[in-house]
């Protein structure tokens, strides 16, 4: 049945204004949907406009599409009628910009070292450039950060007495036969530095055995290597119980003076 309207109702009108204590602004305001149409700026209320304490509440409003309609008739096949298509505009997509990486330069140039060994050659006798011996200055003490060295608290005396060895040998280096000059004061550097480790090691060695003749403690890895020693010479021992005369030399002298 239709709806009547009740005798002596009021029409509620569908536009209506509220006071929003949050801004302290009139907003007038569409009754059906609860959606806001304007606000005012200037002080008091809108005229003619009905003043309500409640807003209005906010309602979505469904969109019903309606589906598409097959239509048949005889002897064909049935046709489909397509919906109301709305072209969408398409967002261009931004290209992404790539920073490439800087290509890593080293700091030591194969070219540049070999064409200074060259110009320090030509001389007569031959000298070393300027430029020659900062560049290996860099090499010296860019190994001495290597993992294997860089603990030392002796690493910079290491320093000096690998520059002191490449003074003495890069006149021997022969363009002609190779055109690699950093590989050959790379290896002269790495043999300078193990001579002057296996030098401290024996001067450590030393320095221990006159604690130990003192009656004092050596160091550590004094200790760690003697330590070491005496487990292998049992185990040898073990290993010659029945031909005693395969023992140690020093087992040999000890058991010597014992007797």
């Amino acid at each position: 049945m239709p709806y009547k309207k009740k005798r002596g109702a009021e029409e509620k009108p569908p536009v209506v204004q509220w006071l929003n204590k949050k801004t302290d602004r009139y907003e007038k305001i569409e009754r059906a949907s609860g959606c806001v149409i304007s606000e005012k700026v200037t002080p008091g209320p809108y005229k003619n406009f009905e003043l309500v304490t409640r807003r209005p509440r906010r309602r979505t409003v469904k969109i019903v599409t309606a589906k598409p309609k097959i239509t048949k008739r005889k002897g064909r096949k049935a046709a489909v009628v397509p919906k109301p298509t709305t072209k969408k505009k398409k967002k261009k997509k931004k290209k992404k910009v790539v920073k490439k990486k800087p290509k890593k330069r080293n700091y030591l140039n194969n070219r540049d070292l070999l064409s200074e060994v060259m110009l320090s050659k030509e001389g007569d006798p031959p000298k070393m450039t300027d430029k020659l011996a900062r560049m290996l200055m860099m090499l010296c003490a860019r190994y001495g950060r290597r993992a294997n060295f860089a603990n030392y608290t002796y690493n910079e005396d290491m320093q000096a007495y690998a520059m002191m060895m490449l003074v003495r040998t890069w006149n021997s280096f022969n363009p002609e036969k190779s055109n690699n000059p950093f590989a050959f004061f790379t290896q002269c550097v790495k043999n300078s530095f193990i001579q002057y480790l296996n030098s401290e090691k024996r001067h450590r060695v030393i320095r221990d055995e006159l604690m130990v003749n003192k009656g004092l403690n050596p160091s550590y890895t004094y200790q760690l290597e003697h330590e070491a020693k005496q487990a292998a010479t049992k185990l040898e021992l073990a290993e010659n119980k029945e031909n005693p005369l395969e023992a140690p030399r020093e087992l040999k002298k000890e058991k010597e003076l014992e007797h």
